[in-house]
């Protein structure tokens, strides 16, 4: 079905299509500083994820290194029995925010991990860098759950663009131009109309 049937040649239905026109078209601004704005907040992201991922492998790299030195010195049984000091409770609360309107989960620490008793040295440094490690993982989810939230706000928000950059706009536009094109073939029809009542009318005299 053709976008024109139904549509009224008149001045003040051109009016109307020109005002709506107008709102789409700044709406359509606003998503694409919209879209902009996420492909930078999701650029900046990527690349600190990227950082932040090659920092914990690199010390869980360091955790396991020294487990498995405690393992040969100590033995399993002596590992298992030490590793009985560490508080392993971690609480934690999720929190809402947003970037442009866009809702990712905040992650608050309640309560973390701590040694309680005394530990070989090894396993207290594998401990203590584990704990650190904690932190930072729940850290890199945080993000990771942002970049991801993001990225699919993106392509909404990239799709409504495409939609309204050529779907939408152009159909307004060939509205508005078949009305313009209705009108001014009216005028000149009523010019003509004019001029040959004039004519026949100074003819008379």
């Amino acid at each position: 079905m053709s976008i024109l049937s139904g549509v009224r040649p008149t001045k003040g239905y051109l009016l109307e299509m020109q005002k709506r026109l107008s709102f789409i078209e700044r709406g359509c601004e606003f998503l694409k500083l919209k879209r902009d704005h996420l492909a930078k907040e999701l650029s900046v992201s990527l690349e600190v994820l990227r950082g932040r991922r090659d920092k914990i492998n690199d010390r869980l790299r360091q955790v396991y290194d020294d487990v498995v030195t405690a393992h040969l010195v100590l033995g399993p049984s002596e590992v298992r029995s030490q590793s009985n000091s560490i508080k392993k409770t971690y609480e934690i609360d999720l929190l809402p925010k947003s970037v442009m309107g866009v809702r990712y989960p905040s992650i608050s620490v309640v309560s973390k991990s701590k040694i309680e008793g005394k530990l070989d040295p090894t396993l207290l440094k594998a401990g203590s860098v584990m704990m650190e490690v904690f932190d930072d993982i729940l850290r890199l989810a945080e993000f990771e759950a942002r970049a991801e939230r993001v990225a699919d706000e993106l392509g909404k928000t990239n799709r409504k663009v495409n939609a309204l950059e050529n779907v939408i706009i152009p159909s307004y536009t060939q509205v508005i131009k078949f009305i313009q094109d209705k009108l001014d073939e009216e005028s000149l029809e009523e010019l003509v109309r004019t001029k040959l009542i004039g004519g026949a009318i100074a003819r008379r005299k």
